[in-house]
């Protein structure tokens, strides 16, 4: 199953590396998993248990359950059980898990008046191919295609399913949920020496038990108005069990001219919705929370929320076009306060923003140390730290740039360290500030990206921009650890 990450890729495990716990007299360990490609984006488990042998089992169990589903549920495999079913069209004895979420869906698709549709694949094609060529699809075009997706697609006949289109279907919102919850349950099921589980793929997440310290699990939601992967969270939750899903318009999506379009679609319109930019549910499992964070995206705020009052045990957090941040009346006791900043003395005067690329141009199988730092011209004054990506303390000297600038300054280290990241592209900001909070003022700044790999390529480059009264941008270049880097500096607020 393809499944791009949406806002919900934002959507982290916050604080909660590998720690020990009590629970009596028993230590518990917390161990972390990562992986890339599964369903299509990344996955992280978090399996807290006395027993490492227990811990192991249950990343096996997680995974082979995800691989077990993966092969009834894929839109994308066409040897998965799906794809046979609109391949052949009909199957006489359907597996339980296929029947169970065709059901899912023909009650979602009846409840939301078809605000959520499993055909609205056929309005993505639509509008991709009309996007080709540089124009929105007609009009008579779109009304052809919400005619066909307002049919059912297929017709369950006690054991029997029937194809009733010879489209392929996309189950992959709640059919994700539905793997997270059933790879979840598996595990518990399998593994009794667990005492808790975090399953995350993609930023749709389900949890349970004792989490890696504290009482609750702390779950961190992205602003989808500033999504660059150091930006603050728009909230953050703490829950003791159950799932929570986003959905959002900014990480996906495509481009007509200059205007963006949303990947979410309304299919009674036939068109991309535009007045809802991000949502985030919380319900007891993630298959409800998935189908719910898209239809939300659909519906009208007011009704969205009308209806989530009437589900028990689901709260919903919506952020609209203009930027309104809209709860139902219990998501506030998800919420941790946010501590307030009080470390800035006044207004930044400049921004930046950095894309880097992390991809080695030589091949490593580990994943990469990362630091993204500024300094001043002579790259001797550290400014700020804007990620170090690096939680081995074994492994931080090797970062031999950053780390002999700030090798002396622990409390840096510990505030910025945080778990290694997969290579790919990430999005940083700079707000204008030092490592203090002082706004620094106009001026040329050095942008630094050093990348390490365990056993493998090390590369340290920057860039140096004149951040001042106009827009700077520049890159840093291509290195045997790192694709590369653009760089942008804003004009100068005063």
């Amino acid at each position: 199953m393809k499944i791009a990450p949406s806002l919900v890729a934002a959507l982290c495990l916050a604080g909660a590396p590998p720690l020990a716990a009590r629970s009596g007299t028993v230590a518990l360990t917390a161990s972390t998993f990562h992986y890339d490609g599964i369903l299509g984006t990344s996955a992280d488990f978090t399996f807290v248990s006395a027993s490492a042998r227990a811990v192991d089992r249950a990343e096996h169990v997680a995974l082979a359950e995800i691989e077990r589903l993966r092969r009834v549920l894929s839109s994308w495999d066409d040897h998965s059980e799906l794809a046979s079913l609109f391949t052949r069209g009909a199957l006489e004895h359907p597996s339980a898990e296929l029947l169970d979420v065709l059901n899912q869906y023909s009650s979602w698709h009846a409840r939301t008046d078809h605000a959520y549709s499993a055909r609205v694949g056929e309005l993505v094609a639509l509008w991709r191919s009309a996007a080709a060529n540089g124009a929105e699809p007609s009009a008579e075009e779109t009304a052809r295609v919400v005619r066909e997706i307002t049919e059912p697609a297929w017709r369950v006949e006690g054991t029997r399913v029937v194809a009733l289109t010879t489209h392929r279907v996309d189950l992959n919102s709640l059919g994700k949920g539905f793997i997270i919850d059933r790879a979840l349950q598996a595990v518990r099921d399998s593994v009794p020496e667990l005492r808790g589980a975090l399953i995350n793929i993609g930023g749709d997440i389900h949890v349970w038990g004792t989490p890696p310290a504290g009482s609750a699990w702390n779950i961190a939601v992205a602003n989808p108005r500033s999504h660059a992967d150091n930006a603050p969270p728009l909230a953050r939750l703490t829950l003791h069990g159950g799932a929570v899903s986003s959905s959002g318009d900014y990480e996906r999506g495509f481009a007509i001219g200059a205007r963006h379009y949303s990947h979410i679609f309304d299919p009674r319109t036939g068109r991309p919705v535009n007045h809802i930019t991000g949502v985030t549910v919380i319900a007891p499992e993630n298959a409800t929370a998935n189908a719910l964070a898209t239809t939300l995206s659909v519906l009208s705020p007011e009704r969205g929320l009308a209806w989530v009052q009437s589900m028990p045990g689901v709260e919903a957090m919506l952020v609209t076009a203009d930027g309104a941040v809209l709860r139902s009346p219990g998501f506030a006791r998800f919420e941790v306060a946010p501590v307030p900043n009080t470390t800035a003395r006044e207004a930044p005067a400049i921004t930046a923003k950095l894309d880097i690329d992390v991809t080695p141009t030589v091949h490593n199988r580990h994943q990469p140390f990362v630091a993204v730092w500024i300094t001043d011209t002579t790259g001797k004054q550290h400014v700020r730290t804007l990620a170090f990506w690096g939680d081995k303390p074994k492994y931080l000297h090797e970062m031999s740039k950053w780390w002999g600038l700030n090798r002396d300054d622990r409390a840096l280290i510990d505030a910025v360290t945080r778990a290694t990241r997969p290579v790919g592209k990430y999005s940083l900001e700079w707000d204008g500030l030092d490592q203090k909070g002082i706004a620094m003022p106009a001026g040329a700044y050095t942008f630094w990206l050093e990348v390490g790999f365990e056993d493998g390529a090390h590369s340290a480059k920057s860039v140096t921009l004149t951040c001042g009264h106009a827009a700077a941008s520049g890159s840093i270049p291509t290195a045997a650890a790192f694709t590369g880097a653009d760089v942008s500096c804003d004009a100068a607020k005063r």
